[in-house]
């Protein structure tokens, strides 16, 4: 009976540090995308644009230096103490893990410092490289921390994990700031702001390795001190091994985003200066490109986290072999891919121009801002699909896809980019993304196909079909923005300052726009009755909804 209890009791922990490490990652994921606004505000387009070539450099050497190595660690760490092996014998992996991340993490520094003048040329502004050389330093931090967390992951100790993780963005973003505020009151040159703002990523990887030492410092004086097994050197060679093995897929899978990135960093700096533009110019045009990024990164990790929540049932159902629900969940799973991403793009394309006014103080770019906004359509589907499939045991294809979308995107830069300029690279991202996002979703229904799922479908009374109501909520939406805009646009357009006026176009938009859309896709049934019951808590929310007259009754479903 104990041992029950301490079983369930431990599910409870897990299942609660799942959840803890999840808003950990949302939260360090939103605050490193919403610091790149005061960034621009403070520093400028120029400064802006630097750090956004420079970054995806760094996350590219980073991810291939230190992806998925924590989740290999806390695997083999949770098997060990599975086994009832001592808490001392997860020592070799520990040493282990460190050794194959501290080798990496030394190499990944050396071979980014020793190239930043070429990476930089290759960025197309060799002021870069200054920055380049700062922010490498972090990879000599990173990948201990990054052994630590997976330590205390194995334990199923997520607490601390997950503290170091928003204090490492919450202190690269203090650094950040505080670098500037120094180099603007003493009239640092805009590649020393561009270092000092990159000196945050070392400062904060450095303060989540302190803080996640002191914790296992404190864990180790706490209990009593056993013998130590002096370790063979086969033993940590094997370790190494299995662990390298364990983190590849995922390493492989992590390095997908920083490829896009970089394709844009090393490109379209370097296209706009061959077409006659100065260095600098070129780089705040960059700057300018890069403004409609946060945004769309802050609609993909909503989806994303949308995504993760659906994963399980996925999995539960396709082990229990409960096809019928599969198919149930598949088919939602994708509905709302498509409507989220599209009611995101639409919202972002119709909002463009107060959105970077109020964001950014002026209207530079908005065309490109409007188009890279759309962008969060093709994001949602592929930030929905690649889990789903990964669930269904098609963890490789979304990898394909996207790389696939950054190949095209390179293409589609050499060819848009020297005509259209910044606009250029935003459409090549528009057309490169969506190609990702349409063959994602076709290989998801392939998937689910060869599964031999049934095909029965659901007795409606309904008028449309669920997919045809995600369309009339999309166009209510459309023109609920629309009016609105107009509306508040002629009552406030004479008395208040532009970037004011610009708030409050963009606040009651985005209001308007989510209250219609949700609304809308509810009352017209873009959910029907079974796949509210696929739904974890479904059931409950839609009977509310019900009495609330949200969505149709019962009988008309």
């Amino acid at each position: 009976m104990g041992r029950t209890a301490s079983r369930l009791r431990g599910g409870g922990i897990w299942r609660n540090g799942v959840i803890l490490m999840a808003g950990a990652a949302l939260v360090s994921k939103l605050v490193g995308a919403l610091q790149k606004i005061p960034l621009q505000n403070l520093a400028g387009d120029r400064v802006f644009g630097i750090y956004n070539a420079v970054y995806p450099f760094y996350q590219l050497i980073a991810v291939l230096a230190t992806a998925g190595l924590p989740t290999a660690v806390s695997i083999i760490i949770a098997r060990k103490l599975k086994e009832d092996e001592p808490l001392e014998g997860t020592r070799s992996t520990v040493i282990a893990a460190s050794i194959l991340l501290g080798a990496t993490g030394v190499f990944a520094f050396l071979g980014m410092w020793l190239s930043a003048d070429l990476a930089a040329s290759w960025i197309g502004d060799d002021s870069a490289a200054l920055a380049i050389r700062v922010l490498s330093a972090a990879l000599l931090f990173a990948p201990f921390a990054a052994v630590l967390r997976g330590y205390q992951q194995g334990k199923r100790r997520m607490g601390l994990s997950a503290a170091s993780q928003v204090t490492e963005q919450c202190a690269r973003v203090a650094i950040m700031i505080l670098a500037l505020q120094i180099g603007l009151n003493a009239g640092w040159s805009d590649s020393a702001l561009a270092a000092g703002v990159m000196s945050g990523a070392g400062a904060g990887a450095l303060v989540a390795l302190v803080l996640l030492s002191i914790g296992g410092w404190r864990e180790r004086t706490a209990r009593r001190q056993t013998a130590r097994t002096p370790l063979g050197t086969r033993r940590i060679l094997r370790e190494m091994k299995e662990l390298a093995v364990l983190a590849a897929p995922a390493a492989l899978a992590s390095i997908v985003v920083p490829v896009v990135g970089v394709v844009d960093a090393f490109m379209v700096p370097r296209l706009l200066g061959d077409s006659g533009m100065a260095e600098s110019t070129a780089m705040s045009l960059f700057g300018v490109y890069s403004r409609g990024g946060p945004l769309v990164q802050l609609v993909t990790m909503v989806a994303a986290a949308a995504a993760a929540a659906m994963v399980p049932g996925l999995v539960t159902a396709k082990a229990g072999g409960q096809l019928d629900e599969l198919q149930t969940r598949l088919s939602l799973q994708l509905r709302m891919a498509w409507m989220m991403g599209g009611a995101a793009a639409i919202g972002l394309l119709l909002l463009a121009e107060p959105l970077n006014i109020m964001l950014y103080k002026d209207a530079k770019g908005t065309l490109a801002f409007a188009l890279v906004g759309c962008t969060a359509l093709a994001g949602c589907v592929n930030a929905i699909v690649a889990p789903a499939l990964q669930a269904l045991g098609s963890a490789r294809v979304p990898v394909a896809l996207l790389l696939l979308a950054a190949l095209l995107k390179g293409a589609l830069n050499a060819a848009l980019v020297p005509s259209l300029g910044i606009e250029g690279a935003a459409l090549s991202g528009v057309i490169a993304l969506s190609a990702a996002a349409l063959l994602g979703a076709a290989a998801l229904r392939r998937a689910a196909a060869g599964l031999r799922l049934p095909h029965e479908r659901v007795k409606r009374r309904a008028s449309i079909s669920p997919a045809a109501a995600g369309l009339v909520a999309l166009a209510a939406m459309a023109s609920a923005v629309l009016l609105a805009q107009r509306v508040l646009g002629a009552a406030l357009g004479y008395g208040l300052p532009q970037r004011s006026l610009a708030a409050a176009l963009s606040l009651a938009g985005a209001a308007v726009g989510v209250i219609v859309f949700a609304v809308a896709a509810l009352r017209a049934g873009a959910i029907d009755a079974r796949e509210w019951r696929a739904i974890p808590g479904g059931d409950r929310l839609a009977a509310r909804l019900r009495r609330l007259r949200l969505i149709p009754p019962l009988d008309e479903r």
